[in-house]
């Protein structure tokens, strides 16, 4: 079934519900109208996410209404973003899609395996869990079903046994499934590797969907290579837990959208000499382990994944991790790597593989707290650049953002305009309607503002009713318009004051006007401005 278009609106574009019935759950019901944006990705990012798979847009003040009314208590693993990827409905056309991405996969597990012994590599159970994980709209009977096709296509087409195949990829098909039921239980920043828990959550995913699948599998290493169900169900855990644990966050946190793509081909083609440092250390530990060997050979690598976990972005560490463990699985297999094998070929092989993802918690749990670490500087100097009340700029903030603005050599020969609002008879609001309404009325006329202005406007609150607003690029035409039409949407808008009539005066000055002034002296020109509005009746704009 096609999921539906939904728009959202805010109420001064013709959205009536209360901001106190403004849910994620009451979202799907809300059906507009109009020219909006999509924006799925943007309630994914602030915590609101549905369960039902459904296509939503929203305009660019509706964007602003959603963030500041979010519901982080609404988990869910399902929701489409239509700016990332078109979703994908017809279900033949999912089935399709999984069925190739398991055979590849599958294929390459089979292909690198030693002879008479289960994969050393085997990333089709993770990349499966990670494409549901990631594409919920995948996730159908459909989805699965091709799942399961793949596995079968893969390992009949190189010679497998029938009975053995039918096996191994319900064995497979139960983890996979395990893991996407568990992910569907944890918060989407958690998924996203974005906390410091984070990945102890993801590991224990790892071990119940590999238990679960070595339980059903492990009796197959008697038709495989001659082993007991003890020996199977050990060598099936520990091969499903480590390829999981190294494969896994790779598909977690990859970029799904062509922004993104695009965004971290950005970062690596502008990448410095301090941030290649990290890779060529690692490069020598991997080369060190080829020469010298040994077991210690796989914590050669340790330091300088550890190294990378504090220089490099969550996906880029996951990358690096993936491929350092990779290198080992493959070189230990394949004899590159020398180490003497003493006993058990089969519990020595287990032994080095659980050592080799366990090494792969460190960076990646490193990477995790570092991120979460980069997210909370991130929100206190927005907190510390914010008036806590309307989330303008705050006096400091402002003035300094306003000064490089002025004195950015770039626009040197463009104009800055400034604009000083002041809301008219705003002690009255405050007498008559009480303190809280007066609040009321500057946070709303704040967000009303900022969905005015350009994204490379300044929007500031310099105390009280009082607001500046810096507009670069823009000459004092210009810049008298957008106050006209500042003062002309405050004047028309009382249902965004709940109901008050509220009227601003702006008084208006550039740079251009005044080419040898600094950013107090403008503020001070367009102050006078505004107080000759004020006394020419107020709800007017004078140029200064």
């Amino acid at each position: 079934m096609t999921a539906p278009i939904i728009h959202l609106r805010t109420r001064a574009e013709g959205f009536k519900a209360q901001p106190e019935n403004m849910s994620a759950g009451s979202l799907p019901t809300v059906i507009e109208g109009g020219n909006s944006i999509f924006c799925s990705a943007f309630l994914a990012a602030v915590g609101i996410n549905f369960i039902q798979p459904v296509n939503v847009t929203a305009s660019p003040r509706a964007l602003s209404f959603l963030f500041k009314h979010k519901e982080p208590a609404v988990n869910a693993i399902a929701f489409r973003s239509r700016t990332s990827a078109r979703a994908i409905t017809h279900p033949l056309a999912a089935a399709l899609i999984v069925a190739i991405v398991v055979y590849l996969a599958s294929l390459f597990g089979i292909l690198t395996r030693p002879v008479g012994f289960l994969a050393a590599l085997w990333p089709a159970n993770a990349i499966l869990l990670g494409l549901m994980v990631r594409k919920p709209d995948l996730a159908t009977f459909w989805g699965w079903l091709g799942a399961f096709a793949g596995y079968l296509a893969a390992d009949l087409s190189t010679g497998g046994d029938l009975k053995l195949t039918l096996w191994l990829t319900v064995a497979n098909m139960s983890g996979a499934i395990t893991g996407y039921l568990l992910f569907g239980l944890i918060p989407a920043t958690d998924r996203g590797m974005q906390r410091p828990l984070s990945v102890l959550k993801i590991l224990g995913i790892c071990i119940v969907a590999a238990s679960v699948a070595s339980l059903v599998g492990g009796g197959a290493a008697r038709l495989a290579f001659g082993r007991d169900f003890l020996s199977g169900l050990e060598f099936w855990f520990v091969t499903e837990f480590v390829n999981a644990l190294i494969i896994l966050p790779v598909m977690l946190t990859l970029p799904l959208s062509a922004s993104g793509w695009r965004t971290w081909c950005l970062s690596i083609a502008t990448c410095s000499r301090a941030k290649v440092a990290p890779l060529l250390v690692l490069f020598c530990t991997v080369a060190a382990g080829v020469w010298i060997g040994g077991p210690g050979a796989v914590a050669f690598v340790v330091p300088a994944l550890l190294f990378c976990a504090l220089t490099y972005s969550i996906f880029n560490v996951a990358l690096l991790t993936m491929l350092t463990c990779s290198w080992l699985l493959v070189a230990i297999s394949a004899g590159i790597i020398q180490i003497d094998v003493q006993g058990d070929p089969l519990a020595t092989t287990s032994s080095l593989r659980l050592g080799i993802a366990l090494i792969a918690l460190a960076p990646l749990t490193a990477a995790s707290i570092d991120t979460a670490r980069r997210e909370l500087l991130e929100q206190l100097a927005y907190a510390a650049s914010r008036d806590g009340l309307t989330g303008a700029l705050n006096r400091k903030t402002f003035l300094d953002m306003a000064s490089k603005l002025l004195g950015d050599p770039s626009r040197t020969a463009r104009s800055i305009a400034i604009l000083m609002v002041d809301i008219d008879h705003f002690k009255q609001i405050n007498d008559n309607h009480g303190h809280a309404m007066g609040d009321a009325v500057l946070k709303a006329f704040a967000r009303f503002v900022s969905d005015i202005l350009r994204p490379g406007d300044l929007f500031g609150r310099m105390g009280g009713e009082e607001f500046a607003i810096a507009l670069p690029g823009t000459d004092m035409d210009k810049a008298a318009e957008i106050s006209e039409r500042i003062r002309k949407a405050t004047e028309d808008a009382a249902e965004e004051f709940s109901g008050l009539s509220v009227t601003v005066s702006i008084g208006v000055t550039t740079s251009e006007s005044h080419p040898s002034e600094n950013i107090e002296a403008l503020l001070a020109t367009a102050d006078q401005a505004l107080y000759r509005a004020k006394a020419a009746g107020r709800n007017r704009v004078r140029r200064g």
